[in-house]
């Protein structure tokens, strides 16, 4: 089947367009998933700031989730790519850091680029969204107001996954979908309109937590958690991860003993001293700051027994 494709770039610039408006095509069910591998050519996997390119593209999608039907959901560690032979499509919506949009040059002004692509005899159904990021200009995760010529990477794809929902650009009221980089951070009301418009507004995805992300693709769908913070990107979110930093011991023990949560190096580390690591000292039972604790191993605790006079 031959396929044509739009194109949805996001510029640097202020100006006036036209009005609030659907880009003329959309999924048949308002869900779709996204492989993502991120990695930057210079900052590689991570942002200047810490903040793993993968978690912040789930942080895009899950603001998309708050106020509207539409749900993503993210396929981690496999890497799907926007340009598959040119302009081809592959069935798999793909998100990537290009100096190029698939051979073609970014505008100077040009921040990112969604290329939706639809069936020539189905033109209103999307087969594939692909985002490409302009990997020429500064990119960082932040908030608040726009730092000179430092780029938000979160709100620029909240953008372009609003065109991935079938979303075209706004300019005459506040609005995510504005044609021009700015502060605004989140989809506004006129963004949750458009949805509403190609989708509808009955959610009836479980969100058992209801925080905004639906259960399938909660990493804690239990406890509340928006941001889906993953400190050590076991799959489980912070709020209901007992060992944030998958080191093998719990944020319970860690914390009784005055060790960090956060910090997966102190498993290898003996502040006692005497010869058995922390790991060694949280599955031996003992304590790790008292030398004359030690670890219980061979089975199961001594255990002394009771006997009864006759």
């Amino acid at each position: 089947m031959k396929r044509f494709f739009a194109v949805f770039p996001i510029l640097l610039l202020p100006a006036q367009l036209w009005a609030f408006k659907l880009q003329g095509s959309s999924w048949p069910t308002p869900d779709t998933e996204f492989f993502v591998q991120i990695t930057h050519d210079t900052a590689g996997p991570s942002s200047p700031s810490g903040v793993l390119w993968n978690d912040a593209f789930n942080t895009a999608m899950a603001l998309w989730h708050v106020d509207t039907v539409f749900r993503f959901s993210i396929i981690k560690g496999s890497f799907a790519t926007p340009c598959l032979n040119g302009f081809s499509a592959d069935g798999r919506n793909g998100v990537d850091f290009r100096s190029d949009v698939c051979g073609t040059e970014f505008g100077s002004t040009t921040l990112a680029t969604t290329i939706n692509t639809v069936g020539v005899n189905n033109p209103g159904t999307t087969l594939e969204a692909d985002i490409i990021f302009n990997d020429t200009k500064k990119w960082d995760v932040y908030s608040g107001k726009q730092r000179g010529s430092t780029y938000d990477f979160v709100r620029i794809a909240v953008h372009e996954l609003g065109h991935a929902i079938g979303l075209g650009h706004e300019d005459n009221v506040p609005a995510i979908m504005s044609t021009f980089a700015g502060n605004t951070e989140i989809p506004q009301q006129d963004d949750i309109n458009g949805v509403a418009a190609l989708y509808g507004t009955n959610n009836s995805v479980p969100d058992g937590d209801g925080d905004g992300v639906v259960d399938a693709i909660d990493n804690c769908p239990v406890d509340a958690n928006t941001d889906q913070a993953d400190n050590d990107h076991d799959g489980s979110g912070d709020v209901c991860d007992d060992d944030d930093d998958n080191d093998g011991m719990s944020d319970a023990f860690e914390a009784r003993f005055g060790l960090d949560p956060f910090d997966s190096k102190d498993a290898a580390r003996d502040p006692d001293g005497d010869g058995f690591s922390n790991l060694e000292e949280y599955r031996g039972f003992s304590d790790p700051n008292d030398p004359k604790s030690l670890p219980r191993t061979g089975g199961l605790p001594f255990l002394v027994p009771l006997l009864l006079n006759n």
